[in-house]
């Protein structure tokens, strides 16, 4: 792992840039790319956009408007849910844009209209990751431009190491000028691919996306971006969930049914294969279809068509091609990605394959049954679709890296003796971070099964750990060591803003990056909702029961803004800004028309009295929905598969109390290190590699209120 977390900064910046000013720049900046990032509500989807003028102009992706004309929603950042309607589309390039049907005016950012941005330089990507979450503000995210693209966000991309995901599409790229550079496109295998549609191909065709025109056709089924970002089965899951509901007798299915999720494609493949075998009275069983297969796999991580699994005694293994070979071409046409190869895969007709080491093998495919449920992989390729890019830094990012290091020297070997590796074998297994000089560290809990195999390494020394207790919520662990010359941390438990910069300290390397958004629990999967057009951005803190429809408060939020106003159990709603309200229906879509920050006036009868209250509406707090939502689940699981693809997740990822997010691309086995400031304060511990562009540490505060309940 060399460079773990991209940054801010043109090329000459940061060669004279410090921690101190870079961290101090991006805070200024923060707030406003934020401010004018939205959320584009289209149907039951989402994706984000940003606004360029004061009136109300967005431009987005194509792929998320789709046609001119199309009434959708932004919510803005402030809450406020509006209307708008699509103009031009250019799927080409994927550039759009779209209106707010609302007066201004509203806050924006410039953008350019050629190109300023370069190879090395720094941008910030904003957008809705998994789609707008009720209470977060856009999460912001760091990346070096790896390619400077001009011309279209397919195959002239402006590439960066910014993570983005499903729910991004449509957002903006920013220069360290605050100015609109690049819109979020689609993304590769690898988490520091990420394409954005240079701003340039957008204004060669500004006039006919104002006149509302629409430029090229979609793309295809295999390389629309869209499909890049949409779980490859959920088409697949929504029949196997319907034949489990269908089938209750089943043992398999009865089992199945206690568990909300199940990820494996194969496991569903096999069970509605099972259940749909045999022929119904009075039904034609569809005959199956066949598909070509050569018996060879694709290794997806590489940039070029790299063999990674030969077929025992298939058309591969017959024809001499063995694993690592690297196909140049086929059928004398140069191939030079997975996707240009697998599309040649289709046919049915043999194919003669050239490779990097000199081999010529004509192949000529078995025919076996396709998959009915799903599609066949195309040599090992899922079905989704993600474009090319090997992620690998230009040798000039490399060296600017290793110099502002440099600078980081101090902090790095501060650190040397508080942050330790736990292995098995030679294996990380995790690492941990030392609270107290007489051999206490705390770490990630659910990493360390079998202790009596696991051994801390220090100063070339290794030794036994033993663990005093372990933190089911926090999922830390205290443990000690019998080792001389450990040097307990330095601790800021003041929680750091969104956009401050913070490193990870690990025993060869300095993985740095920012604070992505506020501090907020981290709820385990299906439990974190997104914001709904049918509900309110707005929030005033009532809950009313749900056995009546009355306007009677049956429940009023700590520190929300009816309890500031002084809002009791037991209060009916009687009236909002001078209009009756009967039920607690009618309160929640009068508080609808409203948006955070705006004042009310709501009248409640307290016994035989009308109180006149004037609360100042916030935005929806973040938390739990309280119970299981298959639609919220789905989404996690997409987006945890999606990440999936670029690298490994921990295992435990969620269900954290408040926990602090960041944008270092991590690997697992480096949680357990600390989070520290530009100072070398450690700021939180290190807990999850969660999703692709999405770290999770625990706050100090939290870490030495584990530490000391665990001592006792």
């Amino acid at each position: 792992m060399k460079f773990l977390l991209p940054f801010l900064f043109s090329l000459s910046l940061v060669l004279g840039q410090t921690p101190e000013e870079l961290d101090r720049t991006l805070k200024k900046l923060a707030p406003d790319l934020v401010a004018s990032t939205v959320a584009i509500m289209v149907g039951q989807g989402s994706g984000s956009g940003v606004i360029v003028t004061a009136d109300g102009l967005v431009i987005t992706a194509a792929h998320v408007t789709s046609t001119p004309g199309k009434q959708m929603s932004v919510l803005l950042s402030d809450g406020r849910e509006l209307p708008a309607t699509s103009l031009g589309v250019d799927h080409n390039t994927d550039g759009a844009l779209l209106k707010i049907n609302a007066p201004g005016p509203f806050p924006f950012r410039p953008y350019i209209k050629e190109k300023n941005y370069e190879v090395g330089e720094f941008a910030i990507a904003t957008g809705h990751p998994g789609g707008p979450i009720v209470g977060r503000p856009s999460p912001i995210r760091l990346g070096r431009i790896i390619e400077a693209g001009t011309k279209s966000g397919f195959n002239d991309a402006i590439t960066t190491t910014a993570t983005v995901i499903s729910g991004d599409s449509g957002g903006p790229l920013y220069n360290l000028k605050g100015e609109v550079i690049g819109i979020n496109s689609n993304i590769g295998m690898p988490w520091s691919v990420n394409k954005h549609v240079p701003l340039p191909a957008i204004v060669e065709k500004w006039d006919e996306l104002m006149n509302n025109e629409t430029i090229g056709a979609a793309q295809s089924m295999t390389q629309q971006t869209e499909y890049y970002f949409d779980e490859p089965y959920a088409g697949l899951r929504e029949k196997f969930e319907a034949a489990l509901e269908k089938n209750p007798g089943d043992p398999f299915a009865a089992e199945l049914l206690k568990h909300p999720r199940l990820l494996d494609p194969h496991h569903m493949q096999d069970f509605l294969d099972r259940i749909t075998s045999e022929e119904k009275e009075g039904e034609t069983v569809e005959e199956i279809p066949k598909a070509p297969r050569f018996g060879f796999t694709l290794d997806l991580t590489a940039s070029s068509p790299k063999i990674a699994s030969i077929q025992s005694g298939g058309p591969a293994e017959k024809a001499g091609l063995a694993k690592g070979d690297v196909i140049t071409s086929a059928n004398n046409q140069a191939v030079k990605s997975p996707i240009s190869l697998a599309l040649k895969l289709k046919a049915k007709a043999p194919l003669t394959l050239t490779t990097a080491n000199n081999k010529t093998a004509t192949l000529s495919p078995e025919e076996v049954p396709a998959r009915r449920h799903f599609p066949q992989p195309i040599a090992g390729l899922i079905s989704m679709m993600i474009t090319n890019g090997s992620g690998k830094q230009p040798a000039s990012i490399q060296k600017s890296n290793l110099e502002f290091l440099t600078s980081l020297n101090v902090l790095q070997q501060a650190l040397k003796n508080s942050v330790l590796e736990i292995k098995r074998g030679d294996k990380t297994v995790i690492h941990a971070t030392v609270v107290s000089p007489t051999g206490r560290l705390v770490t990630k809990a659910s990493e360390l099964s079998k202790p009596e195999e696991l051994l801390a390494h220090f100063k070339g020394k290794t030794y036994p750990i033993t663990i005093i207790g372990t933190d089911k919520a926090t999922d830390i662990a205290l443990i000690s060591i019998n080792a001389d010359g450990l040097v307990s941390v330095r601790w800021e438990e003041d929680e750091p803003s969104p956009a401050t910069l913070v490193f990870s300290p690990l025993p060869d390397d300095m993985a740095y990056g920012v604070v992505t958004q506020p501090a907020r629990s981290a709820p385990k999967k299906g439990f974190e909702k997104n914001v709904s057009s049918k509900e309110p951005s707005a929030y005033l803190g009532v809950s009313f029961s749900p056995e009546t429809t009355s306007a009677i408060i049956s429940g009023v939020d700590l520190d929300s803004p009816a309890d500031k106003i002084g809002f009791l159990e037991g209060d009916e709603v009687i009236k909002m800004n001078g209009k009756s309200i009967d039920t607690s229906e009618e309160l929640g879509e009068a508080i609808s028309k409203h948006g955070p920050g705006e004042k009310i006036t709501i009248v409640v009868k307290r016994g035989d009295k009308e109180i006149k209250l004037k609360p100042i509406l916030d935005v929806r707090q973040a938390k739990a929905i309280g119970t299981f939502d298959r639609t919220a689940a789905r989404r996690d699981d997409s987006l945890s598969s999606l990440s999936g693809r670029g690298g490994k997740l921990s295992k435990r990822r969620n269900d954290f109390p408040r926990t602090l997010y960041h944008d270092q691309v991590l690997k697992p086995q480096n949680c357990g290190a600390p989070l520290i400031n530009r100072k070398g304060e450690v700021v939180g511990l290190n807990i999850a590699r969660a999703l692709r562009h999405r770290s999770l540490a625990i706050p100090a505060k939290t870490v030495n209120e584990v530490a000391k309940k665990l001592r006792r």
